[in-house]
Parts: C-alpha cells; sequence; structure tokens
C-alpha cells in the first residue's frame, strides 16, 4: 500500500520545484532573448545590403528616407525606405523579433492628412534610421523640403555610419527629441542593435536616461542614450560631447577632437 505524502513533504517538493524553477526561467528566458538578439543583427544585415544594392543600381545614390507620392487611388501617401526596398526585393523587410511593431505608421500618416498611409508598405516597423544617411525628400504634408540625397562617397567612414538600427519614432519636443525624430531602443540586454553602411551589423550598449515621452502613436517612449565610445557622442566641431546621445543620427568624420558626426 502506497503512503500518501505529508504535508511537509509535499512542501519541500513544491519548495524545490519552486527554486529550480527560480534557476531555470531565468536563463530560457536570456537563451530566447540571444536567439532573438542574432535573429534582429542578421535582418539588419539583411536591410543593410539592400540598401547597398539599392545604391549600386542606382549609381551609387542613397534612397530618400520617405517622400510624398500618390497611390493607386490618387491618394497622397508617403514612400519610405521599406516601400522603396520592397519594391526591389519583392517582399517586406523583416523587423526586429523582440518588438516586430515598435510603432505604426499607417495611422499617424492618415491623421495629418496622408490618406494613403504609407505606400506599398504594411505601414509600421521596429527599426529607426539614420537621418542624415537617409535624407528627407518631398513631403509637403509633412512640412518638408526635399534634400539632395547622399552618394556611397559622401561616407567616409562606412564601417562605423549607422544605416538602420533598434529604434522608434519620437513625437513632439519631450527628452529634447525634435518632431518624428528616431529613438534608439536598446532591446537585448540594455544593447541597441545596428546596421552599419560596409555591410556589418553588431550590438552597441545603451542604458535607460529616466525621461520619457511618446512615440507618433501616443504610446510610451522611454529615452535611451548610447554607451559606448562612438562617433555619434559629439557633433563635429562642438567641444563638449552630447550627455545622452539618443539617436544615431550623422554622417561620422574627424575633426580635430577626434571622431564626431556630421549632422545636417
Amino acid at each position: 500500500m502506497r503512503r500518501a505524502l505529508t504535508l511537509t513533504e509535499l512542501l519541500t517538493v513544491i519548495g524545490v520545484l519552486a527554486t529550480l524553477a527560480g534557476i531555470l526561467l531565468p536563463a530560457l528566458w536570456h537563451a530566447r532573448e540571444k536567439s532573438r538578439q542574432a535573429a534582429c543583427l542578421s535582418n539588419l544585415r539583411q536591410i543593410t545590403v539592400a540598401v547597398l544594392e539599392y545604391a549600386h543600381d542606382w549609381d551609387d545614390v542613397l534612397p530618400f528616407s520617405a517622400y510624398q507620392a500618390r497611390d493607386g487611388l490618387a491618394r497622397p501617401c508617403l514612400v519610405t525606405v521599406s516601400s522603396a526596398l520592397r519594391s526591389l526585393q519583392g517582399t517586406p523587410l523583416p523587423s526586429c523579433p523582440t518588438e516586430p511593431q515598435a510603432f505604426h505608421t499607417d495611422g499617424f500618416l492618415r491623421a495629418v492628412g496622408l490618406t494613403g498611409g504609407e505606400c506599398n508598405a504594411a505601414g509600421g516597423g521596429s527599426y529607426a534610421l539614420n537621418t542624415a544617411v537617409f535624407v528627407p525628400g518631398d513631403a509637403p504634408l509633412l512640412g518638408w523640403r526635399g534634400q539632395r540625397p547622399l552618394r556611397l562617397g559622401d561616407l567616409p567612414m562606412p564601417s562605423v555610419t549607422a544605416s538602420v538600427y533598434d529604434g522608434n519614432v519620437a513625437f513632439g519636443s519631450g527628452c529634447g527629441f525634435a518632431r518624428l525624430s528616431p529613438a534608439l531602443q536598446g532591446r537585448h540586454h540594455e544593447a541597441v542593435n545596428i546596421g552599419f553602411m560596409d555591410g556589418h551589423a553588431r550590438s552597441w550598449r545603451s542604458r535607460p536616461s529616466g525621461c520619457s515621452t511618446r512615440n507618433i502613436n501616443g504610446d510610451p517612449l522611454a529615452e535611451e542614450c548610447l554607451a559606448v565610445v562612438s562617433p555619434y557622442q559629439r557633433r563635429c566641431f562642438a567641444k563638449a560631447p552630447s550627455p545622452c546621445p539618443h539617436d544615431l543620427t550623422g554622417v561620422p568624420e574627424r575633426d580635430q577632437q577626434g571622431d564626431c558626426v556630421i549632422v545636417p
């Protein structure tokens, strides 16, 4: 005849199982997040290679970050890098598996009068652009006046020039962000994944600043600062570095003090 467990024995078993769960679950979560981080880095390499292929097809001219056009129903819409590269590849661009839909472009664009939303694209994403590399084209409904697109030859330090990275789109002026400016996000154990203009991708450390604002959809957006030595810490010809580089905007160059970025 089997003996039933006493209350003390049952509580001991439960305690052992709880201890094992406390040890194993964080390790499993960490392993899963490392897998997602690796997939995200692969996505960023894929996107950056697609950018380089686009440029090579257009005499080394880089795509605009976005410009206004009209869709098949004659509605104003926004052609973005995502939609431009999608037309080249024939498939949607990948997103970060940790946060696949950090922002939704369509709803915001329709609210400001671009009733066609994002032309030929899904209308959202999880990666931010270096808007000094991918400059805006004409978009009257967003108040943009088109700039001259950059060429690959305009990037003297491509191995440290950010292309696309884990990020969001800020709205308003909270935490020092400009309207519709990119914001980096350290989604992988306080590390931001970045694709660079020589075709490689890697992670840089980030840290929370304690400040919070909103993104283009009105969702909370915590400011994060780059926490590694890089050109993005200081604008060229500025004496002091930024206390919190919260985006990766700029074309890296060198001045008398060392590495820095040119920001239009």
